[in-house]
């Protein structure tokens, strides 16, 4: 008789604890077990396993699921690493490692098999044409293909035992490259780079490179180095949208060993795409954030483009950051990682500074110099549909030139806000009480938080007025604008509603490569790409991101206009960009003009240290929810009592989330244990009751 102790599938930080059962099956520890918990089943996770238990009274585990254990050990002590660095439940982490088909959890989706054909040991005599059958098969196959030419045969010879029958699981075919391969010419700045990278002792590099410097050559170089010696490549990107690009480039290069591991792909692709990993059939994982958890046996360089990017933080639990993992799991391979950016964040570009990490630069593109930044003042110019003329009469010169453009405005929708003109009243999400948003395709209103729709009567629910201000306008909005403007031009707009679709991303890029004229869309389009004719680039509404009240907001401004910029002139034609603001003079503003991220860094810097913000401070943010919003308050304020140690801001009452009131606490220390210190007995007084953002990298939710 063994016992187990088992984390059950709830990710209450409560049960942040194992429970004991016995067994006769055999079990491994990382297997997942069905268990029995008080009126429940439900799915364990085995922690450790021992042959003595004190206890008088032990359930038995209901069934094994697993022969073979689901991690390795440098998974799971990752897992227990990340419950007490980020103050979240064990299981939270062991969920958020494993692809759907094998979270330990009651509701997780299974793995789909399907049936292949194996050569058996069959016996007794074959007429001619069995035996002609069965030489032309080319074992092993898919039953299915056999039994489309003759499903009479097949079964006689599964019979017969010439045929056995194997279940394997579904797999997922690999998109080819739609790039050849190219052999590509160093600049001096990028051989520089792959050599103090490549003989260089230490281990986290940060390569702070303008756009268009050719950090992913330089990427794909130390790649090559490191495959050479037989090891494993991690390459990960912000956002769906690089996937395909970085798939392309580095498929090119490498051949088909490659995994891609990304959301859009479904629960049967993910467990495909794991396998490959944890069976080392493929060499190079190319991925968003999930895929820093791929099960590894030899990790040999770790790439992490765009990495100040907000994506690479997970807002849901466990709050994890990618980086902080990345750089666990280097540390335990023994292996390289190369952090990079145009716009590097503060956190990473100050511990450059200060030598923590090694910082290499490019400070020139390729083949052409950056471009031509124009500050547009929106207080002395014409407008049209919120469209300078600077920016039109440039539109209309890249449409004659045959020359392509892409339009950043980050908000998506019809009319983001519905103000009715009789009472004011702004219609909201009863949910959420956030601004809802008008579209127009499906003339409805939307939630842009919780996703909740709603129909459009186009009468206002305080007062039964019929007049509605149209404030401000989204992406759908706008391409209808450029439309009327522009009645020839194949436009294209991408955003969060037009790639839900599944290969939605790469299916609009290909089209605006091959034959678009305007690109239209969100922060999405501001960041990775690589278009030949792309020789403008426009920002609608700049001044945006600098009027939310968060400590990251001129960080978050400043990474996406500069990024945003990048994209236009990067091979053989001058660029140019104009960015229309009301402030052209603010500071955010002049350091794009001038492409000067040092000059950013140091003023930003100085506001960050008079704030007491990271990365001077080490922070988190506590959050209370009740449908009684005293309560939540309450809540608050008894965590504040308990928060002696660190400096406490609040508490403050945020917006509401799922019907419920929220109240928020932010908690500041120098030292990084004290506050680690301080959000655990918290939690633990509070007995998890509490939303836990551990680092967050914004204070607005």
């Amino acid at each position: 008789m063994n016992y187990v102790q088992v984390y059950i599938e709830h990710n209450s930080l409560s049960l942040n604890q194992t429970f004991t059962y016995q067994t006769e099956q055999d079990v491994s520890v990382g297997c997942r077990v069905k268990v029995p918990f008080g009126h429940q089943t439900l799915i364990g996770f085995v922690d450790s396993i021992s042959n003595q238990c004190d206890l008088d009274t032990v359930k038995s585990v209901l069934e094994v699921l697993d022969p073979k254990p689901l991690l390795n050990v440098e998974l799971l002590d990752l897992a227990s690493w990340m419950s007490d660095y980020y103050v979240t439940s064990k299981i939270s982490c062991l969920k958020t490692m494993l692809p759907p088909a094998l979270k330990p959890s009651s509701s997780h989706t299974h793995v789909i098999y399907e049936q292949w054909a194996m050569k058996g040991n069959g016996s007794g005599s074959l007429t001619p044409k069995q035996t002609t059958f069965l030489a032309s098969i080319s074992f092993p196959c898919k039953l299915s293909q056999l039994r489309k030419q003759s499903r009479t045969m097949t079964q006689r010879l599964i019979d017969q035992g010439y045929i056995a029958i194997e279940q394997r699981p579904k797999g997922m075919s690999m998109p080819a490259s739609l790039h050849e391969n190219h052999s590509f010419t160093l600049t001096s700045e990028q051989k520089q780079a792959v050599l103090i990278i490549s003989k260089s002792n230490d281990t986290v590099f940060l390569l702070h490179g303008v756009t268009g410097s050719g950090k992913t050559e330089v990427f794909l170089q130390l790649a090559q180095q490191v495959l050479s010696s037989g090891k494993q490549v991690l390459f990960l990107v912000p956002e769906i949208g690089l996937t395909p690009m970085m798939i392309n480039q580095v498929s090119a290069r490498f051949g088909k060993r490659i995994a891609i591991y990304h959301s859009q792909l479904n629960a049967q692709e993910k467990y495909d795409q794991y396998r490959l990993v944890k069976e080392h059939k493929v060499d190079i994982v190319v991925g968003t954030r999930s895929a820093v958890f791929m099960p590894f046996s030899d990790l040999g360089l770790i790439l992490m483009d765009e990495e100040h990017d907000s994506s690479y933080k997970q807002e849901n639990m466990p709050r994890y950051h990618t980086r902080d993992i990345v750089k666990w799991r280097a540390n335990y391979h023994g292996c390289k990682v190369v952090l990079a950016s145009a716009t590097p964040s503060l956190e990473s570009y100050a511990r450059a500074y200060k030598g923590v990490y090694h910082l290499v630069t490019l400070t020139h593109r390729i083949s052409v110099s950056m471009p031509m930044i124009h500050l547009v003042d929106m207080k002395t110019q014409k407008t049209h549909f919120g469209l300078s003329q600077d920016l039109l009469d440039a539109i209309s010169i890249r449409l004659n030139r045959r020359e392509q453009t892409i339009l950043l405005l980050n908000r998506r929708g019809y009319l983001p806000i519905m103000r009715c003109m009789d009472c004011g009243q702004i219609m909201t999400c009863p949910d959420c009480g956030l601004a809802l948003s008008y579209h127009k395709k499906d003339h409805q209103l939307m939630c842009h938080c919780c996703g909740r729709t709603f129909p459009y009567a186009n009468t206002c629910p305080s007062c039964g007025g019929h007049h509605f201000y149209q404030s401000s306008m989204g992406t759908e909005k706008l391409e209808e604008q450029l439309q009327t403007l522009f009645p020839s031009a194949h436009i294209i707009r991408m955003d969060a509603d037009t790639t839900r679709k599944k290969r939605a991303h790469q299916k609009l890029l290909s089209e605006f490569e091959r034959s678009g004229d305007i690109l239209l869309g969100t922060q999405m389009v501001a960041k990775g790409l690589d278009f030949a004719r792309v020789s403008l680039v426009g920002i609608i509404n700049a001044d945006s991101g600098l009027a939310r009240l968060d400590f990251s907001s001129n960080e978050l401004t400043y990474d996406l206009l500069e990024q945003a910029s990048g994209r236009s002139g990067r091979q053989s034609q001058q660029g140019e960009v104009f960015i229309q603001t009301f402030d052209p003079n603010q500071y955010v503003m002049r350091c794009v003009l001038h492409h000067d991220y040092q000059r950013f860094f140091k003023q930003e810097m100085q506001f960050r240290h008079l704030g007491m913000y990271p990365p001077y401070v080490y922070m988190c943010t506590l959050i209370f929810s009740d449908v009684d919003s005293n309560k939540a308050m309450k809540k608050a304020s008894q965590a504040k009592k308990l928060a002696l140690s660190v400096k406490v801001l609040g508490p403050v009452e945020i917006s509401m989330r799922q019907k419920k009131a929220r109240c928020r606490l932010v908690l500041k220390a120098k030292d990084q244990k004290t506050l680690h210190d301080c959000v655990w007995k918290i939690a633990k007084a509070m007995k998890g009751n509490i939303d836990i953002n551990m680092y967050p990298m914004l204070l607005e939710e």
